[in-house]
Formats: structure tokens, C-alpha cells, sequence
């Protein structure tokens, strides 16, 4: 549903970057997601069996070397280290803090590796103790190529690579086998560097097309049911592009409005098990009646549970109708305990449901509607995130995203 020109694109984000009003802590949480390149809970969980696992088999491989090994006991001392926070990264994933996880784990990890490389690399030097313990960064080469995106992957490859010299240089004489051996070692980290980087480019290359290939699946399940009550072509493109101004104009990334707007999109994907008796009943529901479409929350967010790619889909499809003021449905929370997603979807689509054409009303001018969202702001709606859309209004944006709809939809009318 986004098909629009590189040129729409391009001018979408140019005039939406003017505000970034988001806290230190979001802005964090963006810079976290964009280096790590996956922000996908999957790995989250992964990780917490590969961090143990590579921390057991470094102690395996120094109580193999013997207990005269120099500075054993500082590796010891990290691997535990690492064991023990990893229980900390578990619990955070549990209680879906991924965003805090991932910072914790990202600083924890390097910090505790290279402090240990340090303190045990030094013991041996001083010992003039020759050991392969340095192919451990090769093994954390292989593993950064997986979690992380191409760029982060790159930046720890060269990490570790210049650990190795700080190590053979700073540790060891002229004379050691370790600094005789330099030159080879580096030639091999540095080859797998470039196969380690080419991998990761690939996966994400590879998850990029699996995700693709889902959300196609999913939007035409969502145009179905949207078909059945609604102009779903309009309406789908219109929340789509509306949302993901909004997200970009409120200072997010472009990775994260895009998740955004197409959470957006499938919002209400849970209509599909609502009967079409009273769905599409014309006069004002009953008590029973409304009950029942309001539990098209819930059935959406199971319908998107089961997948962790569709983690910010399902919550927008659980929480749109949850209001800032803790009178929504289906649980009642409110303020910034409403997923951010949520929030900015709810404004664009109580927008769009205005100015549009319905059955049981009128389309809504858009000043009107301008207004009734300022009237909600603070009780329905996040009021920061009105006040965001308002100056998109005001920046003629709202009407610029509607002409190019309009044009566009003309376009592959005429194409058919």
C-alpha cells in the first residue's frame, strides 16, 4: 500500500523532520535499534543462549590449559559476570524492556570482554606465557555478524582486531612468538572480518524480504476487512501515510515509522471474526452488540502474537482504542502506558474516520475535524502527539499527503 515515487518519499521525510520532540530515553532507544540493525526480540532471546554459551566455552577452554595459566581467575571472574547479568537481560526481555535489554547487553558485553582481555592478557605477557586464548575474538566476530546490523558488525570486527594489537604490542616483546605471529593472526581476523560482514548483510537482507513477504500477506487480509465496512484502498493508504508522517514529525526514525505505519495499516485486522450483522448494521449498536465489536482488539492481537515481527502490530491492534485517560478498552490503561505505535495510529485514524464519507455520516471539513481532535486531546488522545498532528496540518502536510494520494490513485487507474 505505500507505493508512492522515491520523489513522494523523499519529500515526505524532508518536511516532517522539523520537530523531534521525543525524550533523551526515546531518542536512546532509536540510536540502540539503528546500530544494532535487527531490533528484532527474536535475537533478544537468542542471545540469551549464545552470551552463556560462549562464556562456558572460554572456561572450558581455560581450565583445559591448566591451572598455571596467568590470570585464569580473571577469566573466571568475567565469564560468571556474564553469566550472571544474562539472567538480568532474561528478565528484562520478560518484562518486555527490550529497549533497556539491548542498551544493558550492548555496554555489558564489550565492557566485560575487553576488561578481561586486559587484566588476563597482561598477567600473561608479564609471564612471557604464549596461549591461543585470542582466538575467542574470532569467535566474537562470527557471533557480532549474526546479532548485529553490517555497520555494527564492522565496528566490533575492528574492535577485537585492535585488541589483539593493543595486546601484542603492549603485553608481549619484540621477540615472543605472540608478536612474531601478529601479522598472520591479523591477516585471519581480517579475512573473517570480511566474510563474518558479508553474512550479516545477507541475513538482513534475507529477513528484509521474509518480512516483506508476511506484511504482503497480512495488508491483503487487512484490505478484506476493511472491504467490508469501509472505502479500503482509501482508507488503508490514507492511515498508512498519515501515521508514518506523524512517527517521522514526532522525531522517530525512518525504520520506525515505517513499522508504524504499517501496524497502522492492520490496525483493525480483528474485524475479520466480527459477524457482518453487526458490523455493517446501519442504525446504533446494542450493549451486546458493542461488546462483541469491541473484542476485535483482542482477536487481532492474537492473530499477531504469535509472531515477534509483528510485535508493534499487535499492540496497535490491542490498544487503538485504549484512551489517554484510562477509559478505553480493551484494558483500561492509559497515558504513556499505551504502546507510542498505538498512540499516533489512534490520532490519524480518528482523523481519517472523520473526514470520511460513512454510511451512518458525512465526510467532516478538515478544519472541523482539526478541531475535534484538539477537543480529545488530553482524554482520548496523547496530547503531544495532537499537538504534532495539528502542526502538520498547519504545515499544509495533511493537504499535500491528500493531493498526492489522490494523484497517485489516479495514476494506477489509469494504468489499469
Amino acid at each position: 500500500m505505500n507505493g508512492q515515487s522515491p520523489s513522494f518519499d523523499a519529500t515526505l521525510r524532508l518536511a516532517t523532520r522539523g520537530r523531534a520532540s521525543l525524550s533523551f530515553v526515546a531518542r536512546l532507544r532509536q540510536r540502540i535499534d539503528s546500530f544494532l540493525g535487527t531490533g528484532d526480540l527474536a535475537y533478544d532471546r537468542n542471545f540469551l543462549v549464545v552470551r552463556p554459551a560462549i562464556a562456558g566455552l572460554v572456561m572450558v577452554s581455560v581450565w583445559l590449559q591448566g591451572s598455571g595459566l596467568p590470570g585464569a581467575s580473571s577469566v573466571y571472574i568475567g565469564c560468571s559476570f556474564a553469566l550472571t547479568y544474562n539472567f538480568v537481560c532474561g528478565w528484562l526481555i520478560f518484562r518486555r524492556h527490550e529497549y533497556v535489554q539491548r542498551g544493558a547487553s550492548l555496554v555489558l558485553d564489550n565492557a566485560t570482554v575487553i576488561v578481561t582481555s586486559l587484566f588476563v592478557f597482561r598477567a600473561m605477557g608479564h609471564a612471557g606465557y604464549e596461549s591461543d586464548l585470542w582466538l575467542v575474538y574470532f569467535t566474537l566476530i562470527v557471533t557480532n555478524a549474526l546479532y548485529y546490523g553490517p555497520q555494527g558488525s564492522m565496528l566490533f570486527a575492528t574492535i577485537w582486531t585492535t585488541m589483539v594489537c593493543v595486546i601484542s604490542f603492549g603485553f608481549y616483546d619484540a621477540d615472543s612468538y605472540t608478536r612474531e605471529q601478529l601479522p598472520a593472526r591479523l591477516t585471519f581476523l581480517l579475512l573473517t572480518t570480511f566474510v563474518s560482514t558479508s553474512l550479516s548483510a545477507e541475513l538482513r537482507k534475507r529477513r528484509q524480504k521474509m518480512e516483506m513477504q508476511s506484511r504482503q500477506t497480512l495488508t491483503m487480509l487487512a484490505t478484506i476487512v476493511e472491504a467490508r465496512d469501509t472505502d479500503a484502498g482509501q482508507h488503508l493508504r490514507h492511515i498508512t501515510h498519515y501515521s508514518r508522517a506523524l512517527a517521522l514529525h514526532l522525531g522517530l526514525s525512518e525504520q520506525q515509522a515505517n513499522e508504524i505505519s504499517y501496524a497502522a495499516m492492520i490496525h483493525d485486522v480483528g474485524k475479520a471474526q466480527v459477524p457482518d450483522s453487526i458490523l455493517k448494521k446501519p442504525g446504533p449498536l446494542t450493549p451486546e452488540e458493542r461488546t462483541e465489536i469491541q473484542k476485535h482488539t483482542i482477536w487481532g492481537h492474537e492473530l499477531l502474537a504469535d509472531n515477534d515481527e509483528f510485535s508493534a502490530a499487535g499492540a496497535v491492534a490491542r490498544s487503538h482504542h485504549e484512551r489517554w485517560d484510562g477509559t478505553g478498552y480493551p484494558d483500561g490503561i492509559a497515558g504513556e502506558d499505551i504502546p507510542l505505535a498505538a498512540r499516533i495510529t489512534a490520532v490519524a485514524d480518528v482523523y481519517d474516520a472523520l473526514i470520511s464519507e460513512r454510511p451512518y455520516k458525512h465526510a467532516w471539513p478538515a478544519h472541523e475535524a482539526i478541531a475535534e481532535l484538539k477537543r480529545l486531546s488530553g482524554t482520548h488522545m496523547d496530547p503531544e502527539i495532537v499537538t504534532a498532528f495539528v502542526e502538520l496540518y498547519d504545515m499544509g502536510m495533511l493537504r499535500w499527503l491528500d493531493e498526492n494520494m489522490r494523484a497517485d490513485a489516479e495514476g494506477f487507474r489509469e494504468a489499469a
